[in-house]
């Protein structure tokens, strides 16, 4: 409960604000802090997009798609309803003039109505950041920078990352974006494991900050970016199960228990 109203805090809401204020408060604040804008807050950036992510699982997603689509779906019915009444009245009009029984009939027809929020979702163009993963690009950036861990040549780390980003920022792709977020990604997941990595070009703050700004070479959705981000910090938590080797003292103990 104490994480809620400190995740209503952060996006300067009291506790208990409902899906579509949180929604409004999110998109204003993320817009105005986000590090790429003149004046944006990196820290500020990151504790608005954690708060957001709690409040939204907290919430549930069946709860904010009900408070945002059914004022959507009454005016679509309320448009309908008037069109259909213009249609009559058009039809009776042409009755009066000519023989256009034909032309009434196909006028008469009702439009299609779709069932529900989903189904007008679905017939909409996909924002690029939407699409699924590239998983095989996911798993190679992963598996290089574990890699490169574990020669413990920092120096390189860093070029790897850099030329990876000079790549997107000059052909920008999703299959690029895909790789050299989860390159970050895995340095960061596999440095938290040790506290005296919190800071330089792979703190989190400075991943995330890398990422959105390529990101938004591609899209101007921040939720569809921040979506897709976390899909691929997802999957490269995934990835390292079997590739992170064990650290110096669990190698340690493997070898006494084989001996």
């Amino acid at each position: 409960m104490a994480r809620d109203v400190s995740a209503y805090a952060a996006l300067g809401l009291e506790p208990g604000a409902d899906a579509l204020a949180i929604e409004r408060a999110y998109k204003s604040l993320i817009k105005q802090h986000h590090p790429d804008r003149e004046g944006g807050d990196s820290a500020r950036a990151a504790e608005i997009n954690r708060a957001y992510r709690e409040l939204r699982a907290a919430l549930g997603s069946k709860d904010a798609l009900v408070l945002i689509d059914e004022p959507v779906e009454e005016a679509r019915n309320g448009w309908v309803r008037a069109a259909i009444a213009l249609l009559v009245a058009l039809a009776g009009l042409l009755a009066i003039t000519g023989p256009v029984s034909a032309f009434i009939t196909q006028l008469l027809q009702p439009p299609p109505i779709r069932a529900n929020g989903a189904a007008a979702r679905g017939a909409r163009t996909l924002d690029p950041m939407e699409q699924p993963l590239h998983l095989a690009a996911v798993s190679g950036g992963v598996r290089e920078a574990v890699t490169m861990l574990g020669n413990h040549d920092d120096v390189a780390l860093l070029a790897a990352s850099r030329d990876c980003h000079r790549e997107l920022r000059l052909e920008p792709s999703l299959i690029q974006l895909d790789r050299c977020a989860a390159f970050d990604d895995a340095v960061v997941q596999v440095q938290d494991r040790d506290p005296m990595w919190d800071q330089g070009p792979f703190s989190q703050i400075a991943v995330t900050g890398r990422q959105w700004s390529a990101a938004q070479a591609l899209s101007d959705d921040y939720l569809a970016i921040d979506g897709r981000l976390d899909r691929i910090r997802v999957q490269v938590e995934l990835a390292l199960v079997p590739l992170v080797p064990p650290s110096p003292q669990a190698a340690r103990k493997q070898e006494r228990d084989g001996d």
